[in-house]
């Protein structure tokens, strides 16, 4: 009788878990997302935190998989405080820091349609730039000064709230930890030599599904 009562509760629990169609889900996701990029470990020696502006785009072709592509971009990182020579003199420059990632997520059964959590991970590119004003009132040198990059991978979870019943709109947030090795020009305070680096990126974001 219990071995019944347990089999009953298991399969009943499985019909809540994955309720939906096998086909209520849209393909198409595409998100906007704004936080803070930290860099954590031996990074810190040459990258602060700093503003993080993030956009991606996934095919989520089956109701439990997608594939993700996507760019991130933090702003002044490196602390550049190199000045670019002007027809006005000189004007300080910035850093941009490119963050790329390339790969996959899995969602998880939820009771609720309107909750979504998925984890995923894969390959990511880094590319770090010195930067300095360029057009408007002034011409400069350069406008990319000096670069440094390259690969690594990342692991991401996500949490999402749906708006709407149809799915359609949605507000989450996005852990993502990336860690990979840079190489090239010195850029701001990050060395002209081989960097392992490493950051905890946090987004607020908002997404459209179709």
């Amino acid at each position: 009788m219990r071995r019944n009562l347990f089999v009953c509760g298991f399969l009943l629990a499985a019909t809540v878990a994955y309720g939906q169609s096998s086909d209520d889900f849209h393909k198409y996701n595409l998100w906007l997302g704004l936080g803070p990029a930290i860099p954590t470990g031996n990074s810190t020696n040459y990258l602060s935190a700093a503003p993080l502006f993030g956009f991606g785009f996934g095919y989520r072709f089956d109701k439990y998989f997608q594939a993700d592509a996507g760019m991130q971009i933090a702003f002044g990182a490196a602390n550049n405080a190199n000045a670019v020579q002007t027809n006005f003199g000189p004007v300080q420059g910035g850093d941009h820091e490119f963050m790329i990632p390339l790969g996959g997520r899995v969602y998880l059964p939820l009771p609720s349609d309107r909750f979504a959590v998925s984890v995923g991970g894969g390959a990511a590119y880094l590319h770090y730039s010195e930067t300095a004003p360029s057009g408007g009132y002034y011409s400069t040198q350069c406008y990319t000064c000096t670069t440094r990059g390259g690969w690594g991978g990342y692991g991401l979870a996500e949490a999402d709230y749906y708006l709407d019943s149809n799915h359609n709109f949605k507000v989450g947030t996005i852990l993502q930890y990336i860690a990979g090795t840079t190489n090239g020009q010195a850029v701001g305070n990050v060395p002209a030599n081989s960097t392992k680096d490493h950051w905890f990126n946090l987004m607020f974001d908002f997404g459209f599904s179709f």
